[in-house]
């Protein structure tokens, strides 16, 4: 039914749909657990498992993968801390999915910054979309949302994490055609993993009593993270990251969705941004996204 071009596309949509469940699963958890210990137990798993799969693999690491797994690691270290951090504040799995989203709109801009690329016109008509949606889904300026205040915080703590995400996605972009995406999930995975822990040691805040809810959840995600690392990082080889960045906005959606079977409630306003960011792919698709980014002068030029 769908072509191999497409493949990368569902690739990251399947993304989406995981990560969305995973706001609802992190928001549980870090109510019994630190956060930082939680994503650092989520993410050693991701690592251990993925080097176990791949072991031969790993052999081969080259300079160019550890160097590209530290930068992003440290990416990633940055957008998760701190969105498991906001979360742990008591901030609803919903709202901060869809706060989380506004990496959306720093893609581009970073892109622009660090790829001297300029997206083409329709991936800006598509983010412009995007960001309504979302605005529609977060609510009005100076609104409540689950007995929560709009500003704080939990919400700064969100945004810089969001900031994180879009750094990671064009790292992931500028290293992505020159490294095996299994020896870099491993290093990205361990040095988020050791950073949190680590972060978490020297912070002096007591280690958590184990407990079969928050460790089985660390677990179960950890596992899923293994293999949509390596499927991500494969995928962004050929779509370019303004692209990305539109497939990543159904991320909240499937976040909303999730919240409402676990008890959340979502209002016109939400069904309407959701519409609005299912309209944004469609308009994505005529950026000539299936092109290699190479022959585009629009599109970011990966290195190598």
């Amino acid at each position: 039914m769908f072509g191999h071009r497409a493949a990368p596309g569902l690739v990251l949509m399947l993304a989406t749909l995981v990560w969305g469940v995973s706001f609802v699963v992190t928001r549980a958890a870090v109510q019994s657990a630190p956060p930082l210990v939680f994503v650092g137990l989520r993410f050693a798993t991701a690592a251990l498992f993925v080097a176990a799969a791949t072991r031969p693999a790993l052999q081969r690491l080259s300079r160019t993968e550890l160097t590209a797994g530290l930068v992003i690691g440290a990416a990633m270290f940055g957008g998760y801390g701190l969105q498991a951090m906001g979360m742990g504040l008591g901030i609803s799995s919903g709202r901060a999915a869809f706060i989380s989203a506004l990496y959306v709109p720093m893609v581009p801009l970073l892109q622009m910054a660090i790829l001297r690329r300029r997206p083409a016109a329709s991936v800006w008509l598509g983010l412009a979309l995007a960001c309504a949606g979302m605005m529609l889904m977060s609510g009005p300026i100076g609104a409540q949302a689950d007995g929560q205040p709009q500003a704080g915080l939990p919400e700064a703590l969100i945004l810089g994490g969001a900031f994180c995400i879009a750094a990671e996605i064009i790292l992931i972009s500028l290293f992505a055609t020159r490294v095996d995406p299994r020896r870099l999930a491993v290093v990205e995975c361990a040095i988020l993993a050791l950073s949190c822990l680590g972060v978490h040691a020297v912070s002096g805040q007591a280690w958590p009593a184990p407990s079969p809810g928050w460790i089985i959840s660390g677990v179960a995600l950890g596992l899923g993270s293994a293999g949509l690392q390596i499927a991500v990082n494969w995928a962004q080889r050929s779509v370019p990251p303004a692209r990305a960045t539109l497939i990543y906005t159904m991320e909240p959606v499937w976040a909303c969705l999730f919240g409402l079977l676990a008890g959340e409630r979502m209002g016109w306003q939400a069904v309407a941004g959701g519409a609005l960011i299912l309209a944004s792919l469609l308009v994505s698709r005529g950026t000539g996204a299936e092109a290699s980014p190479l022959m585009r002068e629009e599109e970011p030029q990966h290195l190598g």
